[in-house]
């Protein structure tokens, strides 16, 4: 699969279907972004207008010459839009891409086959962060070979990271990557709460939070230690960061997140 030959057709231009058409259109793939209704679309700004290929209300029009269509709506309406671009699917036999969080690769396969005898599906799932090209995406994929989903990794690496993992674990994954960010946002939440119970004003105690997040991911990636044995670094004998770690786990911080990620994994 070579990006440079590519037509991409993005279907939905909400949170995440507008991030992905960005970050997509940083490549070398014409891009175009179809929606359903008008307003969504106008809400690109002159100069990513122009990144892209086509921006359009007709589907037909989107998905023609489209080598590959990443669909970008919501779970219940994938099957509806796959059915309305049936005669485009046919055509093209393009390479189908779902970032819906529900249907599975066989729900997507028996929902296209009657157009494609031996279609070519990605699942990827990205999170809210692609907005700001920090995506954490999940990606599996059924009749591709693996380099051609090296290659949707690579493509979809231009709104954050990618990473292939086997479907039945993408509820594990999802519920760290994806429900994992409120989950960081609650800790924000909370030690916010804190700092100002403490004296700081809520926007410097969130600031301060932010900043500590940013910089813990940017040690984790630039070391490749594992979180304990930073943890040990920036702990002293007898000092304050034990001693808030520990009352911290006396009130079971672990197991609260352990807990919660594996309900949050519950098919």
């Amino acid at each position: 699969m070579s990006e440079s030959r590519y037509v991409i057709t993005v279907l939905g231009a909400g949170n995440i279907g507008g991030a992905v058409a960005r970050g997509l259109a940083h490549g070398n793939a014409e891009v175009r972004v179809y929606n359903r209704s008008v307003s969504r679309l106008e809400g690109f700004a002159e100069d990513e207008r122009r990144a892209f290929g086509m921006i359009t209300t007709e589907l037909a029009k989107a998905v023609d010459g489209a080598s590959m269509v990443v669909i970008c709506v919501e779970g219940d309406a994938v099957e509806p839009l796959i059915k309305q671009m049936g005669k485009q699917l046919g055509k093209n036999k393009p390479v189908v891409v779902s970032c819906a969080a529900a249907p599975s690769l066989a729900q997507l396969e028996e929902w296209i086959k009657p157009h494609i005898s031996h279609p070519r599906i990605v699942r990827v799932l990205p999170n809210i962060a692609a907005t700001q090209a920090c995506s954490v995406n999940l990606v599996c994929s059924e009749g591709i070979s693996p380099a051609e989903e090296e290659a949707v990794c690579r493509l979809f690496d231009a709104t954050g990271v990618s990473y292939q993992v086997p479907e039945r674990l993408f509820p594990a994954a999802m519920a760290i990557s994806s429900c994992g960010i409120a989950n960081v946002l609650r800790y924000v939440r909370a030690a916010m709460e804190a700092g100002v119970e403490l004296g700081l004003s809520p926007d410097l105690a969130k600031q301060l939070a932010a900043g500590s997040l940013a910089g813990t991911a940017a040690l984790l990636k630039a070391t490749g230690l594992h979180p304990e044995a930073l943890v040990d670094s920036v702990t002293t004998p007898g000092g304050l960061t034990i001693r808030g770690i520990n009352t911290m786990e006396a009130h079971g911080f672990s197991s609260a997140v352990i807990a919660g990620v594996k309900a949050a994994a519950v098919k």
